[in-house]
């Protein structure tokens, strides 16, 4: 037997007792849940850009794609996705939540969870403004946040913002607000 034979007969050996994993692609009903649900600000001063911010609504729409997604990839028994989807059923009566991803210009502040933040936030519906209950950046499961959202990079911060829930119908809907010093934007949902 010759060299070449032999090193291909030990490739496949060591072949054998490999395996690759993937991740399996963001079925088609996550995908369309995160695009109807998503818009974009993004706050330029003097033509540079100072703040981009992707707001993902999590509504009702996007809970159930989530849970669903969540279940496919963990293979979740059909009792513990019907629990999920109970909790999250319930946070959703209680509350608008919302996922930012966030960019800001590397000497601007980016941090929206502290209390001296250059930047706030407002949810504004049926002519009232509200401030969000609660502002929490996500360090501990960025790599699921990252799993689900692969565009986020490394220079973006995710935070999840939820703002007391006043009702369950808007009749104008809902303006989410970002403002501060170096500027304003909005977006409707």
């Amino acid at each position: 037997m010759n060299r070449l034979s032999s090193s291909y007969i030990i490739f496949i050996i060591l072949l054998t007792g490999c395996s690759i994993v993937t991740r399996n692609a963001a079925s088609n009903n996550f995908k369309k849940a995160i695009h109807d649900n998503m818009k974009r600000i993004s706050i330029e001063k003097d033509f540079s850009l100072v703040l981009s911010m992707d707001i993902i609504h999590i509504n009702e729409q996007v809970r159930k794609a989530y849970v669903d997604e969540y279940a496919k990839l963990y293979l979740l028994s059909k009792n513990d996705k019907e629990k999920m989807l109970e909790q999250q059923k319930e946070q959703s009566k209680e509350w608008e939540a919302f996922y930012l991803i966030v960019y800001t210009a590397p000497n601007i502040e980016s941090s929206l969870d502290s209390n001296d933040s250059i930047w706030k936030l407002y949810l504004e519906s049926d002519n009232q403004i509200e401030s969000p209950e609660s502002v929490n950046e996500i360090n501990s499961q960025r790599d699921l946040i990252k799993g689900f959202f692969p565009w986020i990079s490394s220079w973006d911060t995710v935070y999840l913002v939820r703002f007391k829930k006043q009702r369950n119908e808007y009749k104008t809907g809902i303006k989410f607000i970002i403002t501060g010093i170096l500027g304003k934007g909005e977006t409707e949902f």
